[in-house]
């Protein structure tokens, strides 16, 4: 693959997600100033619906630009998914507060985060297609593992952000800066992708999407499974773990976004690693040993989030991720494979998407309702139990449709 379709398709996944996870770095803080809750771990589960609610139109975002990128052409896809993802995290930034128009605000903030997953349904995995599409067979792993990679990149710019606009000497609206950065940094990928050239393999169908399910059911139960499981591991750790620990006043405002950069920038280095290796091991060899590694680590990264000793439960958290992300890295060049080009998209795009949005968007929710049922070791049932759904989901999986690229490698 040419370096300038790398570099543009890198670059807009970074922009999109540091405009997706931008709302989750800021959760506990934005939570009080959207929602009228007295308790503030009340007001901190309410920013965990609005959380999921995100997750919640990825699937319908998927199904969308999932048929406009197999029927019309990938590039028109991921230009669409820049454009809305702009327009909502502007919105955000815009929104006034609950003190000041009530009830709106909230609804608001709900409508820019349907919005927002709208988007990243059809981003998450358009680049990772159409650039593997364009890469020899011996290398989809690492180009897969890269292109996962930009994703945190732009988790890591979004923390920054926070950490830099959530000081004490800031004003009180400095929040709002980020959000109107990320919208318009969107026009930069935006112009890269506007160059790109359409991927060769792109073949049109009558209805890609109905194609899929009547044709590829079992390719498509494993899409979900994959999409289900991978942002788990992360999002107990970002979005449950830490946040928690800011919201009982363990850390400050400024720890919690320091330590949520820390386990992203472990997991950008280690993702190309581990996704060459995995074109030297296979891609489902390596995501079954990161799902098993994870079951059995769990339990003791709970046990130690348990003592409050920051340093243990940050070490322990990167130990937890070493396991994820070799889950994570081999995927894209995995669920690449489970479809042929003229239905690849909606394929892949839906069937993650919806995993994501029954099972991974709701993992801080789920946490935090699991935690109350069976005490501080509940959270561990649900990564437990997606887990062996992810372990599942990539055994007895065959290469069956590669693209004509990876063939002439």
């Amino acid at each position: 693959m040419k370096f300038p379709i790398l570099r543009a398709l890198m670059i807009g996944n970074a922009l999109e997600y540091y405009d997706f996870f931008l709302y989750s770095f800021f959760v506990s803080i934005l939570s009080p100033l959207f929602f009228p809750a007295t308790d503030p771990l009340n007001a901190l589960m309410m920013g965990f619906g609005v959380f999921a609610v995100g997750f919640i139109s990825r699937p319908v975002g998927a199904i969308f630009f999932g048929h406009w990128g197999d029927k019309y052409g990938r590039k028109r896809a991921l230009l669409g998914t820049l454009l809305l993802m702009a327009f909502s995290t502007i919105g955000i930034g815009l929104l006034p507060v609950y003190e000041k128009i009530g009830l709106f605000s909230p609804l608001f903030l709900v409508i820019f985060r349907l919005c927002q997953g709208f988007a990243a349904g059809g981003e998450v995995n358009g680049s990772a297609i159409f650039g593997l599409e364009l890469t020899p067979l011996g290398k989809r792993g690492f180009v897969g593992a890269l292109i996962n990679s930009s994703a945190g990149v732009g988790a890591i710019l979004a923390t920054l952000m926070g950490a830099l606009f959530t000081n004490g000497f800031m004003p009180e609206w400095a929040w709002r800066v980020p959000f109107f950065f990320g919208g318009f940094v969107a026009v930069i990928g935006l112009y890269l992708r506007h160059v790109l050239e359409e991927s060769e393999t792109h073949q049109r169908g009558k209805i890609p999407l109905l194609d899929m399910v009547q044709n590829y059911p079992l390719p498509f139960l494993k899409a979900i499974g994959v999409g289900g499981f991978i942002h788990v591991p992360f999002y107990i750790i970002v979005g449950y773990m830490n946040p928690t620990l800011h919201a009982k006043g363990v850390i400050t405002s400024v720890e919690l976004m320091l330590m949520n950069m820390a386990v992203t920038l472990m997991g950008v280095l280690v993702m190309p690693v581990l996704g060459h290796y995995s074109d030297k091991v296979g891609q489902q060899r390596l995501m079954t040993w990161g799902a098993l590694g994870q079951i059995g680590l769990i339990v003791p990264v709970f046990l130690i989030y348990g003592t409050g000793n920051l340093l243990w439960i940050l070490s322990a958290q990167m130990m937890l991720l070493m396991f994820a992300e070799a889950y994570v890295a081999p995927s894209n060049a995995y669920l690449n494979s489970l479809f042929p080009a003229e239905c690849r998209y909606s394929g892949v795009a839906f069937g993650s998407c919806l995993g994501v949005a029954l099972f991974g968007g709701t993992t801080p929710l789920m946490c935090g309702h699991f935690a109350t049922l069976f005490g501080s070791l509940g959270p561990t049932f649900y990564l437990i139990g997606m887990a062996l759904i992810g372990f599942m989901a990539v055994r007895q999986i065959k290469e069956r449709f590669p693209s004509p690229s990876m063939r002439s490698s």
